[in-house]
């Protein structure tokens, strides 16, 4: 199993890995696991990808090396045709079809839609049903259970699949002899329990509130929304700001981008990535928010925002973020360098949060000061300093009290 930190401890997915004739790791593939670890149990597939993808995408997991190879995961017919699609780099990810799909015009013009951005197929349990053929030009890799289909009963349709230039897969290889036999008969890669059983993938979810996702998703319908009002939206909660700046730091979304404020995260993302991760949240979504501590840290970011811009600082953003993210471990109830150390902070910001160093640190310590009555430190301000910190301390808690009147 891997390590994780004690913290790292709710149940997340599974992955089972898919493996070359060397028996060197190809990949992996994911798997629902809800409260029962051993079972997928899915009442609703849409729902069982996306937090599927969520939690890959979002959640604080030890991943990133797993991560550089590619996976596979179940795609549900409604999730293909629906806007909801998740901004992972195709790079990353084999989109695995049932069989049993319906053969839809609408279908396979999602199919060339989705090639054509870059993604790739697996055509999954795959029987040989003649009517599925015309799945085969989409695809790059085809499944065959070699249990359900025992692959020596098909030799001559094997032999057709490799003239195609296809790439396949044996899975259910329980033993040696089914190993051996499919690597004779050429298949390329292959998954089983004789290989692998599938590993539990612990970690720790990052659910949103479900009034701040929808809220967001709402508000990108509209066509003319600007950049401002979107960024606006989301610094308002901070569980919807750390996954944000968490997707700009996942390994499977080929990002990798360091951030000063959530303003220039929303900018870089873009409005139509961020509607795509939006909606899939809300399939994820829980109800469940510390509204006590939401609302010490919108206090916390407002006020360390009014201190930058009484300075006339152009930091006023990143103040704000500083203020926001450095409570975001209380919220996950996880260690706070677990929790940054998976997000694009910029580092300026992240010295900022860890140490209290420079500017933004300065801002957070005299905004600390006021939160936890340290007298001390609020008393070797000098008088201007102080009149100026207390002023903004008090706007900050105004302006959170409006905001969560707003949400509730």
């Amino acid at each position: 199993m891997i390590e994780f930190p004690t913290v790292l401890d709710d149940l997340m997915m599974a992955q089972q890995p898919i493996l070359k004739k060397t028996k060197e790791i190809f990949g992996y593939e994911l798997l629902f696991r809800g409260k029962d670890s051993l079972n997928a149990n899915i009442a609703d597939g849409e729902t069982a990808t996306s937090q599927v993808l969520v939690n890959l995408c979002i959640g604080i997991t030890k991943l990133e090396s797993q991560l550089r190879k590619p996976f596979f995961i179940n795609m549900t017919t409604d999730l293909m045709l629906s806007d909801a699609f998740f901004p992972i780099d195709p790079d990353t990810v084999y989109i695995e079809i049932l069989e049993k799909q319906k053969l839809t015009p609408e279908f396979f013009a999602a199919l060339k839609k989705w090639r054509s951005a870059g993604y790739r197929f697996a055509l999954d349990d795959y029987q040989f049903d003649i009517d599925y053929q015309a799945l085969l030009p989409w695809v790059s890799i085809v499944k065959i259970d070699v249990l359900a289909t025992p692959p020596e009963q098909h030799l001559a349709q094997i032999a057709e699949l490799k003239s195609r230039g296809l790439i396949l897969l044996a899975e259910k290889v329980e033993d040696l002899a089914m190993f051996e036999l499919c690597k004779k008969l050429g298949f390329d890669l292959f998954q089983g329990y004789f290989l692998q059983r599938p590993e539990l993938i612990k970690g720790k979810r990052i659910d949103s509130a479900i009034h701040g996702a929808i809220e967001l998703v709402n508000a990108l319908q509209n066509k003319d929304i600007s950049i401002e009002a979107i960024a606006d939206l989301v610094t308002k909660n901070p569980k919807l700001s750390y996954q944000l700046l968490r997707i700009l730091n996942s390994p499977i979304c080929g990002v990798y981008k360091t951030v000063v404020s959530i303003k220039e995260a929303v900018i870089f993302l873009g409005l139509v990535q961020l509607k795509k991760w939006a909606l899939l949240i809300t399939l994820t979504s829980s109800t469940n928010q510390p509204k006590a501590l939401l609302k010490v840290l919108l206090t916390r970011a407002r006020c360390c925002q009014l201190l930058a811009e009484s300075k006339k600082s152009p930091l006023a953003d990143s103040a704000f973020m500083v203020g926001l993210m450095s409570g975001i471990d209380a919220v996950f109830n996880v260690e706070k360098t677990v929790a940054l150390e998976q997000i694009a902070l910029d580092k300026n910001a992240l010295d900022a949060i860890m140490n209290q160093t420079g500017e933004l640190g300065s801002y957070l310590t005299q905004t600390l000061s006021c939160e936890e009555q340290d007298w001390d430190n609020i008393h070797s301000l000098s008088p201007a300093e102080r009149t100026i910190l207390n002023r903004a301390f008090l706007d900050a808690m105004l302006w959170s009290e409006e905001v969560m009147q707003s949400i509730n």
